[in-house]
């Protein structure tokens, strides 16, 4: 196999990025990621070149960064430059000049509603990101609807998700070990919500639908995580536990770390994501793949791999539905072990991340070469 040297732009401290450059590592080709958010601890298998002036006013830092990633790739002279999340250095991408370029939005980077052209001048560069792309990647149909929107003139577009590590991520793990460090005894009900511990994601109504859930179920117990706090949202989510009286059925677990995410999620019966708006979060995904049933808001985005009632829930998270349906899935043990069925073939045949980063190494190959022919 060739080796080709790729080079990444994104944030480092992100495991979603880690993993798809290391996925590429793995396989031996070069890859470098220029980052303005660097990992907490180096790579082992890639290299990464922080670019950030962190004492510099933060606006004028980053357009010195954007300048600094510019050089970098000009001496870097990759076979193909992939740029991921089409805000801050991806604005830089004109400064590079560089062919073959690869752009993946994220989610917040693309969607209005999630605030990704607050300034004046956001939605200018995002389009020249995406007009100077040769191929931009795409993770759901959802995505691909709002970036076409967008920019109708994209060059070439590919739906190739984030995909699941299948090995890491499936059931039947043993979970004695979390269940004894936190407490959890084998007669509660787990549920999880995974998601950013900020007000967007609406921790505050998963918290709200307990005491309900309580009367029907009183072993269950919810599982809040804290990744990415807003400390002060994250203080008045404790206070609203304290005041409906469910201190002894919620834990905040702090900041998860990836390699323990399959363990918690093997223990959650209900997985719960009711933010406002959303892309096609991978978590979503491995919580399918290791048996949690997915309990969502109503968001079209949520029904390219989730119908209501077969392998998941659609809710409202200002309504009492999420209660119900809580207290449906944790009350029948037959609901979940069919659901959990479901989901792991769905999870198998549409977001193994074996495949959807085969597909992708093809389209490197063919974008290093100079063609631009489909990969089948």
């Amino acid at each position: 196999m060739t080796r080709l040297r790729l080079c990444f732009v994104g944030p480092a401290a992100s495991v979603t990025l880690r993993r798809w450059v290391d996925w590429f590592a793995a396989r031996g080709h070069e890859a470098t990621v220029l980052t303005v958010e660097p990992a907490e601890h180096a790579p082992e298998r890639f290299r990464q070149i922080d670019v950030s002036l962190p004492s510099w006013p933060r606006k004028f830092g980053r357009l010195v960064s954007a300048l600094r990633v510019a050089l970098a790739v000009r001496g870097l002279d990759p076979d193909v430059l992939h740029i991921h999340y089409l805000r801050g250095l991806a604005w830089g991408l004109p400064l590079m000049g560089f062919h073959p370029c690869v752009v993946t939005p994220w989610g917040s980077d693309v969607l209005e509603e999630q605030g990704a052209f607050r300034e004046w001048y956001s939605r200018r560069l995002t389009h020249q990101v995406l007009g100077r792309a040769d191929l931009v990647t795409v993770h759901s149909a959802y995505m691909e609807g709002r970036v076409r929107s967008l920019f109708p003139d994209v060059r070439l577009l590919a739906r190739i998700g984030w995909g699941v590590d299948l090995k890491l991520f499936r059931p039947g793990l043993d979970v004695g070990q979390l269940r004894q460090r936190w407490g959890i005894t084998e007669d509660r009900r787990v549920i999880l919500s995974p998601r950013l511990a900020q007000p967007f994601y609406n921790h505050d109504r998963i918290i709200g639908a307990l005491p309900g859930v309580l009367k029907k179920v009183p072993g269950a117990v919810l599982i809040v995580t804290e990744q990415f706090a807003d400390r002060e949202y994250v203080a008045g989510l404790h206070q609203l536990v304290s005041d409906l009286g469910v201190s002894d059925s919620v834990k905040f677990v702090g900041s998860i770390p990836y390699a323990d995410m399959p363990l918690w999620l093997n223990l959650a019966e209900a997985v719960v994501m009711v933010p406002w708006s959303d892309g096609m979060p991978n978590t979503l995904l491995e919580a399918m793949a290791c048996g949690a049933v997915p309990l969502l808001n109503r968001l079209p985005q949520y029904a390219e791999i989730v119908a209501h009632g077969v392998n998941g829930f659609f809710v409202d998270p200002s309504g009492g539905d999420l209660e119900e349906a809580l207290i449906g899935v944790l009350s029948d043990a037959g609901l979940r072990e069919r659901i959990a069925r479901t989901n792991r073939a769905t999870v198998h045949e549409v977001a193994d991340q074996e495949q959807e980063m085969s597909c992708l190494e093809g389209w490197y190959f063919r974008l290093a070469e100079g063609s631009t022919a489909s990969v089948q």
